[in-house]
């Protein structure tokens, strides 16, 4: 086994006030972590201190607004754009996460795009 590099997208707020999409890698090493099952990679865990699900309708938009916490989302079941102040996007999917870390600011916009709802898991991050 070897090391294995976990990249995902992450919104930032800019010192202007805006946000851009920026990416975070978390290094996962194999190790054994469920005895007696078999090692695998394994990142070192993060402090959390909640965790609950968002169910957005099909057709929702959320206008420019900053992230209310600082958060990971993670795509269970539908599709997700998210738009920088900056106008970059990213479209995220299940089995992808966004780091949500623009709490200040302009914000980003965010919308349900395809042809139903989205739920996501949210995990809330220290400050």
């Amino acid at each position: 086994y070897m090391n294995t590099e976990l990249t995902f997208p992450r919104l930032v707020t800019e010192a202007d006030g805006g946000t851009r999409f920026d990416s975070i890698s978390i290094v996962a090493t194999p190790q054994p972590f469920a005895p007696p099952a078999q090692p695998f990679s394994v990142s070192s865990f993060a402090q959390a201190s909640e965790c609950g699900f968002l169910h957005l309708p099909f057709g929702w938009v959320g206008e420019a607004h900053p992230s209310p916490i600082r958060m990971w989302i993670f795509v269970l079941h539908g599709q997700m754009r998210f738009e920088a102040s900056n106008g970059e996007t990213r479209d995220i999917f299940p089995g992808s996460g966004l780091l949500l870390e623009d709490t200040h600011g302009r914000g980003h916009r965010s919308r349900v795009i395809g042809d139903g709802s989205a739920t996501l898991a949210a995990v809330r991050l220290p400050e």
